[in-house]
């Protein structure tokens, strides 16, 4: 049995779709977490009204999902590493960084709205506040730097590659999705109340699947 899992050998396919499931966990996850019907009312003030019995759920959810991210950019390194290693590398590493950054921010959803919301008619309410919008609100704006960042390495490997992924694919990744779902609450608001607050997993459930659809390499790639 040992040596059979030795052998066993997993393609990028695989790592991928263990991507789209984390999509879906945590996207699950801070649907519960952060969903409001009148639409987000602000990244931290969105916590005040939150049910915590949903928020508790939605909570295990995301830290479940979080991990399988790792596995989707692992996906990708498999991918793009025989088009160009050194941009599938740093693809791989930015999206690593990013999901660890996300990771530790989606953690502190949860006990933000507990301290928050028991604390919204006390007189530290202001401090707990900016503590929490200094150390890890801030995390946000690093995860967006980062999902820049690798977007520019997916660009680079998909204009690189060597196995008939059509260019265009470039066009669609995960910054500029990333843009698109959260604009929906300018110009679609009944889709975008929904879709927004889990802007980055729609974007990566999205990003993860056209790459499955559409890469066709013509040799096996373990």
């Amino acid at each position: 049995m040992n040596d059979y899992l030795a052998k066993l050998k997993f393609g990028y396919r695989f790592y991928i779709y263990l991507g789209i499931l984390g999509s879906i966990l945590v996207g699950i996850g801070e649907y519960l977490l952060h969903f409001s019907p009148l639409g987000p009312a602000g990244e931290i003030d969105m916590l005040l009204n939150v049910p915590l019995a949903r928020a508790r759920t939605g909570h295990f959810f995301a830290i479940a999902g979080v991990p399988f991210y790792f596995a989707g950019y692992y996906g990708l390194l498999k991918l793009f590493r025989s088009s160009n290693e050194f941009y599938a590398k740093c693809l791989f590493v930015s999206g690593t960084l990013s999901f660890t950054v996300g990771g530790i921010w989606i953690s502190s959803r949860y006990f933000g709205a507990v301290v928050l919301q028991k604390a919204i008619n006390g007189p530290n309410y202001d401090y707990f506040f900016s503590q929490y919008d200094e150390n890890y609100q801030i995390l946000v704006w690093a995860l967006r730097i980062l999902v820049a960042l690798l977007s520019l390495f997916y660009v680079l490997s998909v204009l690189k590659n060597n196995f008939n992924l059509p260019k265009w694919l470039a066009i669609f990744n995960p910054i500029v999705l990333l843009g698109l779902i959260i604009s929906t609450l300018f110009w679609l608001k009944p889709v975008g109340i929904h879709i927004a607050p889990i802007a980055m997993n729609m974007t990566h459930f999205i990003f993860f699947s056209l790459l499955l659809i559409f890469a066709k390499p013509s040799k096996p790639i373990d």
